[in-house]
């Protein structure tokens, strides 16, 4: 699915750590937008435990991420870490969980 409209409201930061915390290792689908503007859409688990970096520094650069409220997300598709910001997400789906904004 590809996302046209930008001119979404984001959900707030709380809500969006508040519903990834329910969906906890289920797979997900996030909508976000990039630092630059642009709309992106991943499909991962939130924490998967084949690929959990358990050395000092990789638990540095989580403690890191969250500070700068960043969310750390396993895309299954190509098999990599990728991220986002808690406060620029419009768009949530689990199993069971659907939360999207409409545009504005």
């Amino acid at each position: 699915m590809q996302i046209t409209n930008t001119k979404r409201r984001f959900l707030s930061a709380a809500r969006v750590n508040a519903m990834l915390a329910e969906v906890d290792t289920k797979f997900v689908t996030v909508d976000f937008a990039k630092v630059n503007g642009e709309p992106r859409t991943v499909n991962g688990l939130l924490r998967p435990a084949s690929h959990i970096v358990g050395s000092e520094r990789g638990i540095a650069q989580g403690e890191a991420m969250r500070a700068r409220g960043q969310i750390p997300i396993w895309e299954t598709a190509s098999k990599s870490w990728k991220s986002f910001y808690g406060n620029r997400v419009f768009g949530i789906r689990a199993k069971g969980l659907l939360v999207e904004t409409r545009a504005t």
